[in-house]
């Protein structure tokens, strides 16, 4: 259980019509209650009655907890700065798949409720970091909730990528690129990737190679107190470093990307009305077809 929040901030996609439909109705709602909210400036306008709102860097500053309402994408882009103030985050699912968005819209005043009264429990979500030490320039650094991706910044071409863990050289990766995500994003690219599936407590890098170029490659599961050096090879024009599919980096051949647990985590609010194994059975069909339904003989 956890102390209920008493201001209460709003991130949305104002693409989505539904979050934006939302709003005047569950502004009031938790106004009504005493609650103080404060919404991202981009999702408020031209809402009426729902205050001018603030940037997303200087309202999760302000709160004691932030409501997404949209899909993975906006969360993963929320998700990287609650984590840097360490406010929680819940999730709700206007649409598609929503693996990380945990409430569906259906839900969503129910889920409020048990909110405020302090009937959820704190995941803390580990993260990855990517550091980039380029061969001229300084360090840069982000985090990201799911996975940082290495591939081939513009040509249909395969990268060569040496790899390292800690010491130990592992080889050297002709492929599309390489994924190393987080147990949290096992479920994202790396999977669509041939990775496997890995319960998003567990503490793990998950090294997943794309379209290798040779049998050996396979995905690699990694202590999450160890660090993964990757060097962009000397016959590589442009590579690319992408994390959580949102922000990117072009790297040169000699560049080297160090990969690592992030000191920072993503405080996600869980309901907890399903195990993390219903969840993959429901969302993915796991055991069943993409649609959802069963595979029948």
């Amino acid at each position: 259980m956890t102390l209920p929040p008493r201001r209460i901030g709003i991130v949305g996609n104002r693409e989505k019509k539904g979050a934006r439909a939302l709003l005047p109705a569950l502004v009031r709602w938790m106004r009504d209650r005493g609650l103080s909210v404060t919404l991202e400036r981009s999702l408020g306008q031209g809402v009426r009655g729902v205050g001018a709102g603030l940037p997303l860097q200087s309202l999760v500053s302000r709160v004691d907890a932030v409501l997404v309402l949209g899909g993975d994408g906006t969360f993963l882009s929320t998700a990287r700065q609650t984590a840097r103030v360490g406010v929680p985050i819940l999730g709700v699912n206007l649409g598609g798949l929503g693996f990380l968005t945990e409430t569906a819209e259906a839900d969503l005043y129910p889920a409020l409720e048990r909110l405020l009264a302090g009937e959820v429990e704190i995941e803390a979500r580990m993260m990855i970091e990517a550091r980039v030490r380029p061969r001229k320039g300084a360090v840069w650094s982000e985090c990201g909730l799911n996975d940082a991706v290495i591939h081939q910044a513009d040509e249909s071409r395969m990268v060569r990528l040496d790899v390292r863990i800690g010491r130990t050289s592992i080889g050297t990766l002709a492929a599309d690129g390489l994924i190393v995500a987080t147990p949290t994003g096992s479920t994202a690219y790396s999977l669509s990737a041939g990775g496997p599936i890995v319960r998003p407590t567990i503490e793990a890098l998950l090294a997943t190679p794309i379209c290798p170029h040779s049998l050996a490659f396979r995905p690699l599961l990694v202590d999450a107190g160890e660090k993964l050096r990757v060097r962009v090879g000397q016959s590589v024009s442009r590579a690319r470093l992408t994390i959580d599919g949102q922000i990117s980096r072009l790297l040169a051949p000699g560049d080297e990307v160090e990969l690592r647990r992030a000191k920072s985590r993503v405080q996600m609010l869980s309901l907890k009305r399903e195990s993390f194994y219903e969840v993959l059975r429901e969302k993915l069909a796991w055991a069943g077809s993409p649609s959802g339904t069963r595979l029948r003989g």
